[in-house]
């Protein structure tokens, strides 16, 4: 467990370690957590988005894409890309596990 309070601030901040998608092990810290179970969980949220998994589904890579982009791309492309990616890559990732 890597979720501290702050006594100064009286907030919650989590210090954790992850290796990188380069293989680096990197440092990682986030403060101003309100309650204990807000910081494990951005924690936890965290970690499975940066692991490195092989056999990744498509979709969930798509989903951790998604996620990235949400600040940086208009509402309107993302539908438009959402789109064109479950109608026509996504069939052809589940087609070829099958």
């Amino acid at each position: 467990m890597s979720v501290y309070k702050d006594k100064a601030q009286g907030t919650w901040y989590t210090s954790f370690r992850y290796v990188d998608w380069t293989g680096k092990k990197r440092q990682k810290m986030k403060r101003g957590f309100k309650t204990k179970r807000e910081a494990l969980n951005y924690e936890n949220e965290f970690k499975n988005s940066v692991a490195v998994e092989p056999d990744m589904q498509m979709a969930k890579f798509v989903d951790i894409y998604f996620s990235d982009k949400k600040n940086e791309l208009k509402a309107n492309s993302i539908r438009n890309k959402q789109h064109m990616i479950n109608k026509h890559i996504i069939p052809y990732f589940t087609l070829k596990t099958q």
